[in-house]
C-alpha cells in the first residue's frame, strides 16, 4: 500500500510540474513581445489580425502611442515574464513552493474576470477570451493538484 502511495504522490509531482511549466512557458511566451518597446504594437496587431481572420468580433485595440501608456505595456510584459518565472522556479519543487500556484491561480482567476468584464463592457477583440480560458483552466489545474497534495498524508508528503 505504501509503495503505490508513493507511486500515486510521485505521478501526481509529475504531473503537477508538467502544468507549471506550461503555466510558466505560455506567460513567457505570450507576454515577451509585451517588454519590448515597439515590438507590443506589431504584436498586438497580429492579435486583431487573428480575431479578424478568426471573426471573433469587437473592437480593434488602440496602440498605445504615448510614452507613459507604452511604457505601462512593456512595465506590464515584464511582470507577466516574472510570473512565468516564478511559476517555472515553483515547477523545481511542487510541495514545497505550493504558495506560487495558489497564489497564481488566484491571479489568473481573477484575469479571466476581468478579461470577461472587458469583452463585455468595452467590446474589445473577443481573442483574448481564448486566453482568459486558458488562464481559468490552469487555475483550475493548480487547484486539482494543490488539493491533491494537501489531502496526501504527511509522512509522505515530499
Amino acid at each position: 500500500m505504501e509503495v503505490w502511495m508513493s507511486s500515486a504522490i510521485d505521478k501526481n509531482l509529475e504531473r503537477f510540474k508538467g502544468v507549471l511549466i506550461f503555466s510558466g512557458l505560455f506567460n513567457l511566451v505570450l507576454a515577451a513581445p509585451l517588454m519590448v518597446p515597439g515590438l507590443f504594437k506589431q504584436y498586438l496587431e497580429l492579435f486583431w489580425s487573428l480575431n479578424s481572420a478568426l471573426r471573433l468580433g469587437g473592437h480593434g485595440p488602440v496602440v498605445p502611442a504615448d510614452g507613459v501608456y507604452a511604457l505601462l505595456v512593456n512595465t506590464a510584459g515584464i511582470d507577466l515574464v516574472l510570473i512565468g518565472c516564478f511559476v517555472l522556479y515553483a515547477a523545481g519543487d511542487p510541495a514545497g513552493r505550493r504558495f506560487i500556484p495558489l497564489a497564481n491561480a488566484v491571479g489568473r482567476t481573477l484575469f479571466a474576470g476581468i478579461i470577461t468584464y472587458y469583452v463585455i463592457v468595452h467590446d474589445i477583440p473577443r481573442i483574448v477570451l481564448l486566453i482568459g480560458g486558458i488562464d481559468l483552466f490552469i487555475s483550475v489545474l493548480f487547484v486539482r493538484h494543490l488539493v491533491l497534495l494537501t489531502s496526501l498524508p504527511k509522512a509522505d508528503k515530499r
